[in-house]
């Protein structure tokens, strides 16, 4: 039998994406897969490959970056939530291998959602868990649980305990400030305490479905950071303004009055978290901040 190629395997620090794709090994036999873009991950089991999302941006690379590096064929993929940027590619994937059953996995949530949706390109999973899964696939011990601090069908998140490696979809990504409105969060509450509760673990790498390269502690912290400057500065803001004096200049319109205050409060808190973070490590102030402070300006006003 020959031996798998790892031509696209390439190590921390090294990204040469002229293939289009490339693998990180981040442990024996746990590789990272990326477009330097989207990213997910896939591991061996000794009893097949194990799959956590088929993002539709690497569709066409999975079956070869699966084949560069082990004999071991596609057995399981894991849904980490519904949304069709991380699971659109999923029938094409199945389709790929139709002499193999692939099992696919999701929460309960996730499992309600996409029946919900009825859509072909997001095939229905083949065993639903509830809250929690701890199990040993093959050899490899996997937790999968429900989190909601993004999607609001939930969001599954997997720990390999023995691997010390964590992975949360579309929290932040490294190098990079979060994405529009904290990532497109639907639970702006549960997404900032997020950061604390993944912090808890025992981890050596975080993946969170971005960027070609995997996330350190240091990482996590940092963004965890510039989420709680957003809103602590918005919520001294919003709470330091005059709304009856604002309110009155919109005396006909009360709706025409809140707009001024969130306008307000947002563009003030902008402009100061964008001065304060211009020069650190994190790009995409100048992207994203104004709609990091708008959402939270949502969130102080009529959550907290």
């Amino acid at each position: 039998m020959t031996s798998p190629a790892r031509q696209h395997v390439q190590p921390i620090g090294t990204t040469d994406l002229s293939a289009g794709f490339l693998t990180r090994e981040l442990k024996e036999g746990v590789f990272l897969l990326t477009n330097g873009n989207y990213q997910t991950i896939f591991f061996t089991t000794g009893e097949g490959i194990v799959l956590l999302d088929a993002p539709s941006p690497l569709m066409s690379y999975i079956q070869t970056a699966i084949s560069d590096v082990t004999d071991e064929r596609l057995r399981t993929l894991v849904y980490s939530h519904g949304h069709t940027d991380h699971i659109g590619g999923a029938a094409a994937v199945v389709g790929s291998q139709p002499d193999t059953a692939i099992e696919i996995i999701a929460e309960a949530g996730t499992t309600e959602f996409l029946v919900a949706k009825d859509d072909p390109a997001r095939p229905l999973p083949t065993f639903t868990y509830e809250k929690t899964f701890d199990e040993y696939i093959g050899a490899r011990h996997v937790r999968l649980f429900r989190d909601n601090f993004h999607s609001a069908d939930g969001d599954t998140v997997l720990y390999l305990p023995d691997e010390k490696i964590l992975v949360a979809i579309d929290l932040m990504a490294p190098g990079w400030v979060p994405l529009l409105d904290f990532d497109i969060t639907e639970n702006v509450f549960s997404y900032m305490r997020a950061f604390d509760r993944f912090l808890a673990f025992d981890f050596d790498y975080f993946l969170s479905g971005h960027t070609a390269d995997a996330a350190v502690r240091s990482d996590v912290e940092l963004t965890r950071d510039y989420v709680m400057d957003i809103y602590r500065t918005v919520k001294r803001l919003h709470d330091s303004i005059n709304e009856k004096e604002l309110l009155s200049e919109h005396r006909d319109s009360e709706q025409e009055g809140i707009k001024r205050i969130i306008d307000t409060v947002t563009r003030q808190a902008a402009d100061e978290i964008i001065d304060r973070w211009k020069d650190r490590t994190m790009r995409g102030t100048e992207l994203w901040t104004e709609s990091h402070a708008r959402a939270m300006v949502l969130y102080v006003r009529w959550s907290d």
